[in-house]
């Protein structure tokens, strides 16, 4: 964090009010410059601030009917759960950690002893398996170094054959090793037969994570208030369908913005310089036309990233049923070797990897969060928005909840509430969630193609163009205020 990040916006000129004059009494006020911001998610949101704060002629256009994007609060009660993102990662240089304590957000450090599990009940101490999947990651950092130019493979034959070689290893660590490695996939938002073995490290989030009890909310609307104080600024359902640059009798250079209103009519915005904040899935699918074309160079990066998708299914019972003491409970699927002993082929659930957040912890509600990766993740939320979805997601993941019992023989407790993200349904978040690395990908050809256009007056931003923070609200952030900052480099501002 720079100094001046930490300082108060100026005041900005009052609405209506005569910006000063240059260059004697009589000269014409130079025209404001005028931008579009594509999205209203924390990165357009911040791209935002910072070109208002130099009195940039700002308008943002959002398709939903609220800001916020992917960060998504819901009221349950008295309580609020994040559907969306729910954390800040990596707290010892997150720029948004600085807003905890004068905002007044309640937070978690979520990093106590997890209890693990699989279908036979639970882990002991001399459960060695996980130890080997971490060596298998500091393999992948000795492999990059030393054979860079490897074909990728994905993380599971990977690991499965790190495991054969591996000459100190017990046949169990060799089954098992593999089903843990899974738990990344919770991260990464793939299924470990997708992750790219190059890029598994970079993905997986370095430093401590704190939770935000209070909700990201409060963080979303701090972040939002230039915005929200800026009459004209925010346009809700507004919808865009196309970028030109010059087109349409436009003035040389200057950009038209081609977008559906509230009543879906068609209408046209014009901009010297637009910032596009909407998800990668959003912007692979070509819902937004650009004319002319992408430079091949962003074409190519595009086609070098992936889109994820993570989910969340809340339960919330009468009362806890599992340990009151672990901040999180893992669960890891039997191999497929023992699959004669394993009940996964009559209870599909069993047969997949969960990381699973104890938020009694958090809030001391009796209510747990199952994160939910790829394919799982596509299945569960189209099930929860059928009739009766919550009946069957329930039905679907009761013989999971059972494992955790600390009481074997009792039944579950009643449940009070079942809550299902929808992102993978959701056409404004691209169906999916955050970017990530497939078999192949290669993300840096994206990074390095956004700097080769570090000049132009159309600039992206979002997590998906944070080399160091993707698929996190902090990546999003500064990714915002950088391109603004662009921006304002190529208006000579």
């Amino acid at each position: 964090m720079t100094s001046d990040e930490s300082k108060r916006l100026p005041a900005r000129p009052i609405a209506g009010s005569n910006p000063p004059r240059r260059g004697g009494k009589d000269a014409v006020p130079a025209a404001r410059k005028k931008v579009i911001i594509v999205g209203a998610g924390i990165a357009g949101l911040r791209a935002a601030a910072v070109l208002l704060e130099k009195d940039i002629d700002v308008v943002v256009l959002e398709s939903r009917d609220r800001i916020g994007g992917r960060v998504l609060t819901v009221q349950v009660g008295n309580d609020k759960i994040d559907m969306g993102a729910a954390w800040m990662h990596g707290t010892s240089h997150n720029p948004l950690v600085k807003f905890i304590r004068p905002l007044g957000i309640e937070y978690y450090y979520d990093d106590g002893t997890p209890l693990y599990f699989s279908e036979f009940g639970p882990l002991g101490p001399h459960f060695k398996a996980g130890n080997v999947a971490d060596e298998f990651l500091d393999y992948l950092e000795h492999w990059l170094e030393r054979e860079p130019d490897a074909p990728d493979v994905s993380a599971d034959e990977h690991i499965r054959d790190f495991v054969r070689k591996h000459e100190l290893l017990t046949e169990g660590e060799r089954m098992w090793a593999p089903e843990t490695l899974r738990l990344h996939e919770a991260t990464v938002a793939l299924r470990s037969e997708d992750i790219s073995s190059k890029f598994l490290v970079d993905n997986l989030l370095p430093g401590r994570d704190v939770y935000i009890k209070s909700g990201y909310d409060r963080l979303l609307e701090h972040v939002a208030l230039p915005v929200r104080e800026t009459t004209g600024v925010l346009k809700l359902n507004h919808a865009v369908k196309t970028i030109q640059r010059g087109g349409r009798g436009g003035a040389k250079g200057m950009f038209q913005v081609i977008f559906h209103d509230e009543k879906d009519v068609e209408n046209t915005l014009e901009a010297d310089a637009v910032i596009v904040t909407v998800p990668l899935g959003v912007l692979q699918s070509g819902a937004i036309a650009f004319e002319p074309k992408l430079s091949s160079d962003l074409l190519n990066g595009l086609s070098k990233i992936s889109y994820g998708a993570l989910g969340k299914v809340f339960f919330e019972f009468r009362e806890v049923f599992w340990s009151r003491h672990n901040d999180s409970l893992i669960y890891y699927p039997t191999p497929p070797e023992l699959a004669d002993d394993s009940e996964r082929n009559r209870h599909p659930v069993l047969g997949h990897c969960f990381f699973v957040t104890n938020m009694y912890m958090m809030t001391g509600k009796p209510r747990l969060c199952v994160f939910v990766a790829p394919p799982l993740v596509q299945e569960m939320e189209a099930m929860a928005a059928k009739p009766d979805g919550s009946k069957a997601v329930l039905d679907y993941f009761e013989p999971l909840l059972e494992v955790f019992r600390l009481e074997p023989l009792e039944t579950l407790p009643p449940v009070v509430d079942v809550r299902v993200t929808d992102w993978t349904m959701d056409e404004h978040a691209g169906f999916g969630t955050y970017s990530t690395a497939k078999v192949g990908d290669d993300p840096e050809q994206w990074w390095d193609a956004l700097d080769e256009e570090k000049r132009s007056r159309l600039q992206f931003a979002g997590e998906h163009c944070s080399r160091g923070a993707g698929g996190c609200v902090d990546g999003a952030y500064e990714s915002g205020e950088e391109a603004a900052k662009r921006v304002l480099g190529t208006l000579g501002l």
